[in-house]
């Protein structure tokens, strides 16, 4: 065995069976950052990643926990982290690439195309060649990796502050109605979706499961895609596909996405900048209709999260195009206020990256949120610069 792969053996064993201390921590970090094998492959503690992926590794895309980065190199901008959701006309998976689109494979296998982007002028814009003649009857969608710091707060929320908050009819005439998803959760466990752009997972171990499967190929016991992406039109991704013979005859055993979800639940998010003024603007705009400041956790105590966890319409103009059996093309859950930071211009907001800065993001919501909006537009521009200030240190 290399010696790579006996390293990792040692931290699963050392964190195996333990609460989530220091061992199980550490031994997560390394197996987020750490780069998958090309599968088929006969080292299974290393294997299986594809066939078809975007990326080797969870640091690919979320790098030291962050989220996506947008910086030119060489002339071109890079954008790593954003990846590209596909549906075919009827609004499901597309017939033949499947849920996203997938621009790296492993040898012996065609990627299913390329996404380049590009600025006109604040605007991101996205090229997409895929391997197909013509894309007319595809939809895309992009999607930004988020920050993953503090995401262990959302696990903690009690989930009857979330249901007491959800008024999908607008009973109270408030103009805002947002909706609780249910999710049926780990061992068939029903909970509220709190993660991801539409709220599809309730806890960090499925939504580690869940991107595990679909950006590097890597099934496990909570999502079983042993193909990953593959579609059934798609005979060489399904030939290509291996599963491990030890590793709970997956690719990604439950112990090492228990041990990346306990690295992920350690992640802090940074030390809440109190500033009274700014708080206040937030509310007197409406936006902490939504982006609840305190959550409560159901122990008497309180979570900064600024969100209430819920599916609302955000209009036309912030729509994708894209919904699911649940949530429609307009709804996204209520984006947590934490990790705003702009890593000096390397940052972009909103599920697809449209936002160039804070404002741009703001002055883009729609539906149930342009009441708030307008009244942002209405601060002066000193107080829209104090706020901003603000958000970008939460």
């Amino acid at each position: 065995m290399k010696r790579a792969a006996c390293v990792l053996t040692l931290l699963l064993c050392l964190g195996r069976g333990a609460a989530a201390g220091e061992a199980d921590i550490a031994a997560g970090e390394v197996l987020f950052k750490r780069a998958w094998v090309d599968a088929p492959v006969s080292a299974d503690v290393a294997g299986g990643l594809g066939p078809l992926f975007n990326g080797k590794a969870c640091n690919s895309c979320h790098k030291d926990a962050r989220g996506a980065r947008f910086f030119e190199l060489d002339g071109r901008l890079i954008a790593r982290g954003l990846v590209v959701r596909l549906a075919g006309p009827g609004g499901g998976p597309h017939p033949v690439l499947g849920v996203q689109l997938q621009p790296r494979a492993v040898p012996g296998l065609a990627p299913e195309g390329e996404i380049v982007a590009r600025l006109d002028g604040r605007r991101l814009v996205l090229e997409i060649e895929t391997i197909l003649e013509s894309t007319g009857d595809i939809v895309f969608e992009p999607r930004a990796a988020p920050s993953l710091r503090g995401r262990g707060l959302l696990e903690r929320v009690d989930e009857h502050a979330i249901l007491a908050l959800a008024d999908p009819e607008d009973r109270n005439g408030d103009g805002i109605s947002g909706r609780a998803r249910p999710v049926g959760g780990i061992d068939g466990v029903a909970g509220i979706g709190r993660f991801g752009a539409k709220a599809t997972t309730a806890t960090i171990e499925e939504q580690t499961a869940a991107a595990a499967a679909l950006d590097l190929g890597l099934s496990s016991p909570w999502k079983k895609l042993p193909h990953g992406d593959c579609t059934t039109a798609q005979g060489d991704c399904l030939r290509l596909a291996a599963s491990s013979k030890t590793l709970d005859g997956d690719e990604m055993s439950a112990e090492t996405v228990r041990l990346i979800a306990a690295y992920v639940r350690s992640l802090d998010p940074p030390a809440y900048p109190a500033d009274p003024q700014a708080e206040a603007l937030l509310a007197g705009s409406g936006c902490t209709a939504c982006h609840h400041p305190n959550m409560p956790d159901g122990k008497g105590g309180l979570l900064p999260v600024h969100t209430d966890l819920l599916l609302h319409d955000l209009g036309a103009d912030d729509a994708g195009g894209i919904g699911d059996d649940f949530a429609s093309a307009r709804e996204w859950r209520t984006a947590p206020l934490l990790d705003l930071d702009p890593m000096n211009g390397k940052r972009r907001y909103l599920h697809g990256g449209a936002a160039a800065d804070l404002d741009q993001a703001i002055r883009l919501h729609g539906g149930e949120a342009a009441g708030a909006r307008d009244r942002y537009l209405g601060l002066t521009a000193a107080e829209r610069e104090r706020l901003l200030s603000w958000l970008a240190r939460l």
